[in-house]
């Protein structure tokens, strides 16, 4: 290497050091289209960060982010992050599977994971503003797994979401919970009912979303179970979330009803149809075989029947209990009843069916109970749900 071109690097490193990042990249782009063979290991790096600062952290579209992590990639190799605090070419390919992840596009999102030596990534979450933030290691199993059952290939999905499951002690934003999903999904499109319905029991555990019950009630209905089925199907119509959303649930319900209680079967057959109507959507084949009389059909008084049946259905056999509200945690989110016979049950605010701003402490109400599971302790647990404010006390 001759000097004049040693002080060219060694000014363009100076450069890089003092963030003047575009002359710094101008330098190195200079040198390197004349003496690319004079650039040593540590060359690369800074010329590799310098991309990284203006053309990669914040690109200004897909060709920009592509060229320039492509060009990282050749001038260096990656670095293991468990020995190192960081690497241009890790940042800069992850950059690349962030920007495919959040655009839905899983088969690029599969080709740059192969780019990824995961035995590389470093385990520990980090922490910002007090917000926990997953690993490196744990997004790429993530996005590897998102992507694989995107795209359709169910082996591969459970395959990574398995080791994910086995690799790691600690996992963010409930990612533990979403391998799960995943491996019972992949388990049911390969109809692998009951082995998806193991997998669908943990998950049950810790989430309470509606599509979770509504997912258990199709794997029962497709193995002709269904007694558990409908028991599922009342869990997921009792939720809060909008009708229009549980559509698909509703014409499950009328499938599992339509022998043995036609009446309440229409019932759910007619909000489909009302759903469709407002969404100008095509009906399913054996709702519209039904010739339903759409001129007066209204969802919200459709679903208030509904939910009424599901209602008296899910706790005919239980005895309404009573007790006042002896705790509720400083998050608002949940908290504790103690029963007239001082039992006490864990509820979470969702299932207070009042005016939210007159629950608080000593308040008298009524609830039933259900099966849960204590997280913290790792064990099943009985909670009170479908709370309302009991005025005899």
């Amino acid at each position: 290497m001759t000097d004049e071109i040693k002080d060219e690097l060694s000014e363009a490193k100076a450069l890089y050091k003092s963030k003047k990042y575009d002359e710094a990249l101008e330098k190195y782009e200079k040198i390197y289209l004349k003496n690319s063979e004079e650039f040593g290991k540590w060359d690369k790096i800074f010329y590799s960060w310098s991309i990284y600062q203006l053309h990669v952290k914040n690109f200004e579209d897909e060709t920009e982010l592509i060229d320039s992590a492509k060009l990282i990639m050749n001038l260096t190799t990656q670095s293991d992050l468990n020995k190192t605090s960081t690497c241009a070419y890790t940042l800069s390919v992850f950059k690349v599977l962030d920007y495919f992840y959040k655009n839905e596009e899983y088969a690029c999102l599969l080709d740059w994971l192969d780019k990824i030596d995961f035995t590389l990534l470093d385990y520990k979450p980090y922490k910002t503003n007090g917000r926990l933030y997953p690993s490196r290691k744990e997004k790429y199993f993530n996005y590897a797994s998102k992507a694989y059952f995107e795209c359709k290939d169910y082996g591969n999905c459970i395959l990574i979401s398995d080791k994910a499951l086995r690799e790691f002690n600690i996992f963010t934003n409930d990612s533990d919970v979403w391998f799960n999903w995943r491996i019972a999904k992949s388990l049911k499109e390969l109809n692998q009912l009951d082995k998806a319905l193991v997998y669908l029991d943990k998950v049950s555990k810790v989430k309470k979303d509606w599509f979770i019950p509504k997912e258990i009630a199709e794997n029962y209905f497709i193995l002709g179970d269904e007694k558990n089925a409908i028991k599922y199907v009342a869990d997921a119509i009792l939720t809060d979330e909008p009708a229009n959303i549980k559509v698909n649930l509703y014409h499950l319900t009328y499938k599992l009803l339509k022998d043995d209680e036609p009446d309440i079967a229409l019932k759910h057959a007619e909000l489909v149809s009302a759903i469709k109507l407002e969404n100008n959507v095509a009906l399913p084949n054996d709702i519209d075989k039904l010739d339903i009389d759409e001129s007066n059909l209204d969802v919200d008084e459709l679903e208030t029947q509904i939910k009424e049946y599901w209602l008296e259905n899910k706790f005919k056999n239980q005895k309404l209990l009573r007790g006042m509200i002896t705790k509720l945690h400083d998050n608002g989110r949940s908290g504790f009843i103690t029963s007239d016979d001082y039992e006490r049950y864990y509820f979470n605010v969702s299932e207070f069916k009042d005016d939210i701003l007159s629950l608080g402490e000593g308040l008298y109400v009524s609830f039933y109970t259900q099966k849960g599971f204590d997280r913290s302790k790792n064990k099943e647990s009985i909670e009170a749900v479908n709370i309302h404010i009991d005025n005899i006390n």
